[in-house]
């Protein structure tokens, strides 16, 4: 989303084929960063890995990220061209010569002498991926949604012919000038003859599944190249050009700001070191609360067939980060039903124990507000009310607040009503919702506690037991 800060773009990082509900596999994770999921030099259990200024700019700034990659695309180019290997007329202008360096920047390029090249897997006659696609995202946004169905450099090409769009359906950046309307990509046959022991006529062209399959020389598919039937760059911003200015969709609001009148509010964020987003310092008072997430249900134990049972390792790939609400900043997952606990995520929001009276004391009241952020927040939660300890007889109460509409599409304070607490005393809430699909956002933001003086039950209805 334009002007929001989030999550890096990864790619595989787990290791469970993208989804939310396999055990992590450090064996099999794919550790892409950014948006040129760049891989080399971000491990160090490899040869050259970068140190951690450069390798920390590659995954925080896109501009370090996009610099990163056109190096290591550029190197795949160089090391092809060593290997008289060249598409077309070899020119570097045009964008179609580019396809077997985008090969080798995915899955490697094999300078051994003998059966060297580029893998099979990215050959476009792979039977992995279907005979009868058509181009990446030429016809249909939907292709988006199966990826797998193409190899890289098709998905980079159809990438570059349809850009994406913004949140305001425009192009998020400039079509390359393409002569012909569209990329000029090979034939799915053209890798594909008895120099790799391939026949494009069968069923699985190269059944050997080897380095028999490499693809080691030059190829053309377009004819007399010219700017006439091939692609080239379109800048839109002359070199040296400043950055453009963002345009954000949403309004982030003030760094901080306090519920209605309550200056005197203890204000409980999301974020307890406050880290320095979007330039918002520390707020008054900010150590006088503590916020803490709890991934899964808590509980690890070893099942009879010697696996573990480990939650956090699943509900945490759920869980997020967004450039919105209070302090700008948000945790969020998605609700799921009932019993789902390998998905949990629980928030826990109290004012500092000392600050609190023992349970033999009367409580200390307070009108509590929650903060809900202008975008992100969809699912309707459940917030409960746990009093601490007491003898005054004060029970946990709870309130149900649907987090999208009750922002109306602004950064937002929500009065839920007055509550007491005791030392241990809190407000809990997680993303387990009944009906809860995995598909609604449930944000954690900041919550209010204003010191108050009587009760007041609020749009919440909070049966307050405090003195």
């Amino acid at each position: 989303m334009n002007g929001d800060s989030g999550n890096v773009t990864k790619s595989d990082w787990f290791g469970n084929e993208n989804g939310i509900h396999g055990y992590p596999d450090a064996s099999l994770s794919d550790c892409g960063y950014g948006i040129a999921q760049v891989t080399t030099g971000m491990d160090g259990s490899y040869p050259d890995p970068l140190d951690t200024l450069h390798a920390g700019a590659v995954t925080t700034d896109y501009a370090a990220n996009i610099a990163a990659g056109l190096r290591i695309l550029g190197e795949k180019w160089n090391q092809l061209k060593d290997m008289g290997m060249s598409a077309n007329s070899g020119s570097s202008a045009y964008i179609e010569n580019w396809y077997m360096a985008l090969w080798g920047y995915n899955s490697g390029v094999y300078t051994s002498s003998v059966n060297g090249g580029l893998g099979f897997f990215n050959n476009p006659i792979n039977p992995s991926y279907p005979a009868d696609r058509k181009a990446f995202l030429r016809y249909s946004y939907d292709d988006a949604s199966r990826p797998g169905e193409w190899n890289y450099p098709e998905k980079i090409l159809g990438w570059a012919e349809v850009p994406q769009l913004t949140w305001n359906g425009e192009a998020s950046y400039a079509k390359p000038d393409m002569p012909l309307s569209a990329l000029k990509t090979p034939p799915y046959d053209t890798f594909c003859d008895s120099s790799n022991a391939c026949d494009p006529a069968a069923a699985d062209p190269c059944p050997s599944w080897n380095n028999l399959c490499y693809w080691g020389k030059g190829v053309e598919w377009i004819g007399a190249q010219s700017s006439s039937n091939s692609s080239t760059e379109k800048l839109s911003y002359s070199l040296g050009s400043g950055e453009p200015e963002l345009q954000s969709k949403y309004d982030h609001g003030s760094c901080s700001d306090y519920p209605s009148v309550y200056s005197r509010a203890i204000i409980v964020d999301d974020l307890g070191d406050h880290e320095n987003t979007y330039d918002c310092g520390d707020f008054e008072a900010y150590q006088d609360g503590k916020f803490t997430l709890q991934v899964g249900d808590n509980i690890t134990t070893r099942r009879n067939d010697g696996s573990f049972r480990a939650t956090p390792y699943i509900a945490n790939i759920d869980l997020h980060q967004l450039g919105a609400g209070f302090d700008r900043h948000v945790y969020f997952t998605h609700s799921y039903d009932y019993g789902e606990v390998f998905h949990q995520v629980t928030g826990r929001w109290q004012v500092h124990p000392a600050s609190l009276p023992s349970g033999d004391q009367s409580g200390e009241r307070f009108k509590v507000f929650v903060h809900l952020p202008s975008h992100g927040a969809e699912a309707t939660v459940r917030y409960d009310f746990i009093p601490g300890d007491n003898t005054a007889g004060a029970q946990a109460d709870y309130c149900n607040i649907n987090q999208g509409t009750r922002s109306a599409g602004g950064e937002t304070w929500f009065e839920m009503g007055t509550f007491s607490f005791w030392r241990g005393g809190r407000i809990e809430m997680d993303n387990i919702q009944k009906g809860g699909t995995g598909d609604d956002n449930v944000v954690f933001d900041a919550i209010a506690f204003v010191p108050f003086n009587r009760a007041d039950p609020g749009a919440c209805a909070l049966v307050d037991g405090g003195l």
